[in-house]
C-alpha cells in the first residue's frame, strides 16, 4: 500500500462475539508479530484506525482497540475496563485467523496511561511503548469536572486504586490557585491539576509497571501541559532501575516536543480531518511547546515514531 492511502479494516471485533471493539490490520511481513493501539483523549474511531493504518505498513499485524469514546462505548473516562484488552490478548492469540507469536502495546496521552496499566497486568504483553502518558492513576470524573467516585480505570468491575479527585469538591478555589501560581499559564490548567491537586498521591495509586514483563519504552516532552508527563516518565524509569528490573526499559525526552509525539505528520494530518495547517494553529493555540517551536516539534513527531519503531522491531523481531 503506498502512503496517503486509507485502508480498510480486515477484521472488526464486537463487543457481542469478541467482548471488544476491534479494527485488526493483517501484517504482511512480520504477520505474526501484533501490536494493539490504542487511541488517546478525545480520539474518535475513525482517526484512530486511520493511526493503526499507518502503523500496519510497517508490516506488523496491528489490532486498534476501543476503550472508550468507540460507539457504544461511554463518552465519560470513568471506570474504562481493562478487560477489553485482556480479551483483545485472548483473541489474539486463541482466535485471530493468523497466528500471533508475540504482541506489543502502544498509546498516547490517557492511551499512554491505559498502555502503562495493561503493560503491568498482562504479562502475554511483549513490550510497551507509553508515549506522553500518566503514572498514577485518579478519579474519574464525568464531563471533566463532576467527581464520580470510581477510578479512571476498573479490571474485572474492581477499580483501579486510584487517587481522589477532591479538588473537584472545591472547584472554584481550586481554579483561583491555579490562576494565582506562576508556574502554570493559560495552557497549563490540566498540568497544574495532576500535579498540585494529587500532590499527595499515594503508592496504591501508581501505575506498577516494574510488575510488567515486557520490555517499555517511554517518550515524552520536554514540557507537557496537558499532563507533566516529562516528570512522570523519570519517576517510572528511575522505579525501574531501583527495583532492578530484569527486561529492557529505555526512556527519550524530546525537550522541543509536544505532547503530541510518536507519530508521522500523516497520522497528525488525520487527526486534524485532513487540515493539517488549520490543525497546527489549533495546537499552537493550546500547547505551549507547539507555540513556541512549531518545526522542532513536527520534528520531534518524526523522530519519536521512528524510535517507536526502532524498538517495536528490536523486541518483537530481535535486532
Amino acid at each position: 500500500m503506498q502512503q496517503g492511502e486509507s485502508r480498510k479494516p480486515d477484521l472488526l471485533c464486537t463487543l457481542e462475539a469478541e467482548g471488544f471493539l476491534g479494527s485488526f490490520y493483517q501484517g504482511d511481513r512480520y504477520v505474526d508479530k501484533a501490536v494493539i493501539f490504542v487511541g488517546g483523549s478525545g480520539e474518535t474511531r475513525n482517526v484512530v484506525e486511520a493511526r493503526a493504518a499507518i502503523l500496519s505498513r510497517e508490516g506488523y499485524s496491528v489490532l486498534a482497540v476501543g476503550y472508550y469514546l468507540w460507539k457504544p462505548l461511554s463518552k465519560q473516562t470513568v471506570a474504562i475496563p481493562l478487560d477489553y484488552v485482556e480479551r483483545a490478548i485472548d483473541w489474539l492469540l486463541q482466535k485471530c485467523p493468523v497466528k500471533i507469536t508475540k504482541i506489543g502495546m502502544t498509546g498516547l496521552s490517557l492511551g499512554a496511561a491505559y498502555t502503562a496499566l495493561c503493560g503491568a497486568y498482562f504479562p502475554q504483553i511483549s513490550c510497551a511503548v507509553v508515549v506522553s502518558g500518566f503514572d498514577f492513576v485518579v478519579e474519574g470524573c464525568k464531563n471533566m469536572v463532576i467527581r464520580q467516585h470510581r477510578s479512571y480505570f476498573t479490571l474485572h468491575g474492581e477499580n483501579i486504586p486510584y487517587e481522589p479527585a477532591e479538588a473537584l469538591s472545591h472547584l472554584p478555589a481550586t481554579l483561583k490557585k491555579w490562576k494565582k501560581d506562576p508556574r502554570y499559564g493559560s495552557r497549563a490548567m490540566n498540568r497544574f491539576y495532576y500535579n498540585e491537586c494529587f500532590r499527595d498521591r499515594t503508592d496504591a495509586s501508581r501505575i506498577k509497571v516494574e510488575n510488567g514483563n515486557c520490555d517499555w519504552l517511554f517518550l515524552a516532552p520536554g514540557y507537557d501541559d496537558t499532563w507533566p508527563s516529562d516528570q512522570a516518565v523519570k519517576r517510572m524509569i528511575q522505579v525501574l532501575r531501583e527495583k532492578q528490573y530484569p527486561h529492557r526499559y529505555e526512556c527519550v525526552i524530546y525537550e522541543k516536543g509536544s505532547h503530541l509525539l510518536g507519530m508521522p505528520e500523516e497520522a497528525l494530518a488525520a487527526m486534524g480531518g485532513g487540515d493539517i495547517e488549520k490543525l497546527r494553529r489549533m495546537l499552537g493555540h493550546f500547547l505551549t511547546m507547539e507555540k513556541k517551536y512549531p518545526k522542532e516539534c513536527m520534528e520531534a513527531r518524526e523522530e519519536s515514531y521512528r524510535k517507536m519503531l526502532s524498538f517495536l522491531h528490536e523486541s518483537l523481531i530481535g535486532a
